[in-house]
């Protein structure tokens, strides 16, 4: 039961009823699995106690939240602290349940299959409103037109609803699927059993294709990059340089929204101004969610958009959850590749997923978003059932100084290509 209430919690959240049906509105049915998820979720931790050898993550995340809540504190804002707490518990909610309810490869198959049909169907109601959208030149729920500049001719871009109501987002959404269409009970290659996975795989690279989402289209080559590297290694990394190049020039071939540094004129203007809101409180930050306040714009990029709201303090809480996450799910098919080999194949494909995630997170604000946290739950599920953090020891990687590299890294990166712009 609590697994199918979780699962219905999420297809909701991402389908956002309320936009579907404003009726349902008054009776709240996302916030009444959400409540419902929670003592189910906590039942499922006390029966398992390998949950509680997950400590490093939690502990994180944990952190993360209390500094979110609290970060409108130094600016007197305590009423914005309630608002915080509003937005941002649906999706530690889905972490905890996560952790708790999705530790195994049949409850991951479930959830993989729970994500794919959210994504179908909104993709076929995409399809479906084009030809509409397009005579009218008028935006609809599931997709969003803009003029090209050319008479009667308009950009349609399909997109979902809700959280997902931008089209990047929502192209995001489809990339991080699909790793996890591959992942098998058996490792018997590309068989017969591969079948839908590569169909599904088609649907939705064309669906990545309509929504126009350039960084979404730069993410499909940068998961062909990662997996011509995890499999070809120093061959795959020179492949993947050819074939990623090429996959680009082809979308800039075929599209109006091309990919190159002047379409990006705009974003590095916002950027600027997150490094100034940066600047101007670099510990505690302008506040959870004050950045589109202050520009009328977010960030279009969650690592800025961590750093200007949250802080150095935030910012480092936030990237330390990617990089403990990563270094243990990296470590988990070294720990049970051969008592669990299909556990093994899961943390591969989810590790894949996060890392899509986080790069086309450079050009979007999906600092606080439900798939983000849904992700991080999913990694802890199967870091614990591998053994946490007693099986897969984080004492000598390293991870603060990697995380605080990270930090500094992005923050000097952004800088520099703000320089650049500027020479």
């Amino acid at each position: 039961m609590g697994l199918a209430v979780v699962l219905a919690y999420i297809a909701l959240y991402l389908l956002s009823p309320g936009d579907m049906l404003p009726e349902l509105i008054p009776f709240r049915p996302v916030l009444v699995l959400a409540l419902t998820s929670i003592p189910l979720a906590g039942l499922a931790r006390l029966q398992k106690p390998e949950l509680d050898k997950l400590r490093v993550q939690f502990v994180l995340v944990s952190l993360f939240f209390g500094w979110a809540l609290c970060s409108w504190f130094p600016h007197g804002g305590v009423g914005r602290n309630l608002t915080t707490l509003l937005e941002l518990s649906p999706n530690i909610i889905v972490y905890f349940v996560g952790v708790c309810l999705l530790g195994s490869p049949v409850r991951l198959s479930f959830l993989r299959t729970t994500l794919v049909l959210v994504a179908i169907l909104i993709l076929v109601n995409g399809l479906w409103e084009m030809p509409v959208a397009s005579a009218s030149g008028a935006s609809t729920p599931y997709v969003l037109a803009a003029r090209t500049g050319i008479v009667h001719e308009y950009d349609l871009r399909i997109r979902g609803l809700g959280s997902l109501g931008d089209p990047n987002e929502f192209g995001q959404f489809l990339l991080m699927i699909l790793p996890l269409l591959f992942v098998a009970k058996r490792d018997s290659g590309l068989g017969i059993g591969y079948v839908p996975a590569i169909l599904i795989t088609i649907v939705f690279l064309i669906g990545v294709y309509y929504t126009g989402s350039r960084s979404a289209e730069m993410g499909v080559a940068a998961l062909l990059g990662l997996f011509l590297i995890r499999k070809f290694r120093t061959a795959g990394a020179v492949l993947c340089t050819v074939v990623g190049g090429g996959f680009l020039l082809l979308i800039n071939a075929f599209r109006t929204r091309t990919i190159s540094m002047t379409g990006g004129m705009d974003r590095l203007a916002i950027w600027s101004d997150g490094m100034a809101y940066f600047k101007g409180s670099p510990l505690w930050g302008i506040g959870y969610e004050e950045f589109p306040h202050l520009r009328h714009m977010t960030a279009h990029n969650s690592y800025l958009l961590c750093a200007a709201e949250l802080g150095i303090v935030g910012f480092f809480l936030w990237m330390s959850i990617i990089v403990v996450t990563l270094i243990q799910l990296g470590r988990v098919p070294d720990v049970v590749g051969k008592s669990n080999p299909v556990l093994a194949r899961w943390a591969v494909a989810v590790r894949l997923s996060l890392a899509v995630y986080l790069f086309t997170s450079f050009f979007l604000s999906r600092t606080y978003q439900l798939p983000l946290y849904l992700l991080f739950g999913v990694s802890g599920s199967i870091i614990a059932a591998a053994g946490g953090d007693e099986a897969i020891p984080l004492w000598r990687t390293g991870w603060p100084l990697w995380s605080m590299g990270f930090c500094v890294g992005v923050l000097t990166l952004i800088y520099v290509m703000l320089r650049l712009r500027m020479a």
